[in-house]
């Protein structure tokens, strides 16, 4: 008759069980941690809350890797790996834009707030919550120089400047470490490294120190944006040493021969970035997509506009009402 050896043999998955006995799981100690997880009396909540600390995959071969909160990417377990042993992550997340207060006479406030990528993401979508705090009110300067593009110059060095004092025991806490205490009480030996900058297009492009024309992100400029060649990271570093070249051929001093050098390298003439000695801070990582402009307007000016030319509008309305 029909065994259990039979049932046994007639699974899909036989052939991974007789490589590992505790398949789908990759080991005996996650089918351990599973089976424990599963008979806890733990809520779903909380359980979903222990998996987001550790990197977790849909499978036992760990080909598919499912992504949550900002600590289950890669680039949280880089900076973990870059920090002392026992150490605690608090990864930072700055974010600021111009607004109109109609208030009180239609006045503009540059507000900078501040977060921490630690906070679970369903948080942070959440304005209730007030994840995010005011850190500080940006200056909004009205320089008198006749020239339009060095007054631009100018509020751009402004802005890095009061940036850098209000984070400045930020970036020292990123360099040596700072004990903190968490909720209950326990001391931890903390970092605080910039890992998110929220900012439209044009303010990331004055956060990178760049010119219009070029990526905040890479070193592609305007007329390579369409190649199909990956352009070099923009590091902390290349701008390091674009700066330095910049020095050697004029003084920060002259406004205008200093922004004539700093154009050739599709720099915006700021001289000292507020991020360039923050440990751990890069800009190719730090600034994020914006949704408008990266998304929304890319869709609909660029991926939307070859579908259609494709396809034909008729059989792209067809294939959308099947939806």
């Amino acid at each position: 008759g029909y065994t259990f050896m039979d049932a046994f043999d007639a699974d899909p998955f036989s052939s991974e069980c007789q490589h590992n006995l505790f398949y789908p799981f990759s080991s005996g100690a996650e089918w351990k941690f599973a089976s424990w997880l599963a008979n806890s009396g733990l809520s779903m909540a909380t359980i979903d809350e222990c998996l987001s600390l550790d990197k977790i995959y849909s499978a036992a071969d760990r080909m598919q890797r499912i992504y949550t909160d900002w600590l289950t990417g890669d680039r949280a377990w880089e900076l973990q790996d870059a920090l002392p042993d026992g150490a605690t992550l608090l990864s930072i997340i700055l974010s600021s834009d111009k607004t109109h207060i109609i208030q009180v006479g239609n006045c503009q406030a540059h507000p900078l707030l501040i977060s921490l990528a630690n906070i679970s993401a369903d948080v942070h979508r959440k304005g209730s919550t007030k994840s995010y705090v005011l850190l500080a009110l940006l200056p909004i300067p009205r320089f008198v120089h006749p020239n339009k593009h060095l007054r631009g110059v100018l509020a751009s060095r402004l802005l890095h400047q009061v940036i850098s004092v209000v984070v400045k025991p930020l970036k020292m806490a990123a360099e040596v470490g700072c004990m903190m205490s968490d909720p209950v009480g326990n001391l931890k030996y903390c970092f605080t490294p910039l890992v998110a900058y929220i900012a439209n297009t044009p303010e990331q492009h004055v956060i990178a120190c760049i010119t219009d024309n070029a990526s905040a992100i890479s070193m592609a400029v305007s007329n390579q944006f369409g190649d199909p060649l990956r352009c070099a990271v923009r590091t902390a570093s290349k701008t390091r040493q674009l700066l330095i070249a910049v020095n050697r051929e004029t003084r920060a001093w002259n406004l205008s021969l200093y922004f004539q050098a700093c154009r050739k390298w599709q720099l915006n003439g700021v001289t000292s970035p507020f991020w360039l000695d923050w440990a751990l801070t890069e800009p190719s990582s730090f600034l994020t997509p914006e949704v408008l402009h990266h998304f929304f307007k890319m869709f609909w000016d660029h991926d939307r506009k070859w579908c259609s030319r494709i396809l034909g509008a008729d059989e792209l309305d067809f294939q959308f009402s099947l939806l």
